[in-house]
């Protein structure tokens, strides 16, 4: 009878050398293609609020508005990301006075902001590490001297005055009628590559998600919000 062979020691070793070699080699192209997917993600979240925030002013007859309440002025310098918004309803159809956070109360407190409150920083609920939101070029003017907000109306269009329209997506120096939001891979900008998601909203209300300069993804309106917000702030704070 045939003698069975059996498997050295020799060959064991070998074979988990090269699984260590492969784990080493998925574990260091997992890292740097976690920060892509992250701000990928992150600005595809705030495009399905955007497009819920315009469903809901159509719906409630009144007003909806995004407040961009911390950004980052240079995510290319530092390793600490910048990115906190609310989504909330205004208390009319035009010239909002309050601002609520979502999930909108029946008593009309603002006790609860798990909706409506998104905060992307390390360690924060909606933790979304290497990724920013970038500073915009200009404050928004918003409306009724509520800054730094992008505001749908009844009709499902921006309240935002005409010099908030600034945004230049098709990469040839000039305004093309947008207000954009973009969301920067921050491990990428470190190294002097650039990695970014832009969120363009347009007068008409219209939402549009692309990588950099390129072509623009589809997103429809009214789409359903995916951010599992957490709790805080004070839901009404924002405006000066």
């Amino acid at each position: 009878m045939r003698a069975r062979r059996g498997v050295t020691l020799v060959e064991i070793a070998i074979v988990v050398a090269l699984i260590g070699i492969l784990a080493a080699i998925g574990a260091g192209m997992m890292t740097e293609l976690m920060p892509s997917w992250r701000t990928r993600r992150a600005a595809r979240e705030f495009a399905a609020q955007a497009s819920q925030a315009r469903s809901m002013a159509i719906a409630d007859n009144v007003q909806y508005r995004i407040w961009l309440e911390e950004t980052d002025p240079d995510p290319a310098t530092s390793d600490t990301n910048h990115g906190i918004y609310w989504v909330q309803k205004g208390d009319l159809s035009a010239h909002s006075t309050a601002w609520n956070t979502l999930p909108v109360e029946m008593t009309g407190t603002d006790d609860l902001q798990g909706e409506g409150y998104v905060n992307i920083q390390r360690d924060a609920q909606d933790s979304l590490p290497w990724v920013s939101i970038e500073e915009l070029p200009d404050t928004l003017a918003g409306t009724d001297s509520w800054t730094d907000s992008i505001v749908f109306n009844p009709r499902g269009m921006l309240d935002n005055p005409a010099s908030d329209y600034d945004c230049d997506i098709n990469g040839d120096s000039s305004a093309d009628g947008y207000i954009c939001v973009t969301f920067v891979n921050q491990k990428a900008a470190l190294s002097g590559k650039t990695d970014e998601w832009i969120v363009a909203i347009s007068r008409a209300g219209a939402v549009r998600l692309q990588h950099g300069t390129d072509d623009a993804v589809g997103y429809p309106a009214g789409a359903q919000i995916t951010s599992q917000g957490g709790s805080g702030g004070d839901g009404y704070a924002g405006g000066s």
